[in-house]
């Protein structure tokens, strides 16, 4: 649980809410799943967004009627498909999406390459690569930008900063993605 301050709890109660709900076929531990899960929450909070997070197994997903909230299943799979090692690889995938929700990949393969490769705690670097595919389902196309979370690519010291906590997305990103759910039908 976290403690908000109380200017921010009344913020936090008029913010648009994402509803996220998390299908793992990785078999994940449920500190890493945590950890990543703390991450996300925390970039799409600082937009300005609540976050509703479920596991699948909790939940009947996300249906195809209208619901509360834009509804978002992040698919954890064990494998990237177009695997090759030492080639540099995407951690995920913006599949599909529509008024009320969308679908996203993410590898945990991939995942866990770009984490031993830079030293950094996997539970950190998912978190991005959730963040970043949601990014792409809630913003308009072209939704890479040169900095933030949306940028095409994550090396060095841009993943380090990235998992130290130093990562957001871009003021007009935020203000897009909030329009968005504050004016679904």
């Amino acid at each position: 649980m976290v403690l908000l301050p109380h200017a921010t709890r009344a913020e936090a109660q008029d913010a648009p809410t994402v509803r996220i709900v998390l299908h793992d076929s990785s078999a994940a531990s449920v500190e890493l799943l945590a950890e990543a899960s703390d991450l996300a929450i925390g970039v799409f909070r600082s937009a300005g967004i609540e976050v509703a997070m479920a596991k699948g197994e909790q939940t009947r997903g996300c249906t195809s009627n209208a619901s509360d909230h834009f509804c978002v299943q992040v698919l954890l799979r064990p494998r990237h498909p177009e695997f090759a090692p030492g080639a540099r690889r995407s951690m995920g995938v913006a599949l599909a999406a529509d008024k009320n929700r969308a679908v996203v990949s993410v590898y945990l393969d991939a995942v866990t390459d770009v984490a031993r490769r830079y030293g950094l705690p996997l539970g950190r670097v998912l978190g991005i690569a959730i963040a970043h595919e949601i990014g792409h389902v809630m913003l308009p196309p072209p939704s890479h930008s040169p900095a933030g979370i949306m940028q095409p690519s994550w090396e060095g010291d841009d993943l380090r900063h990235a998992a130290g906590g130093d990562v957001a997305f871009t003021d007009r990103q935020g203000a897009m993605m909030r329009e968005r759910l504050i004016n679904r039908p």
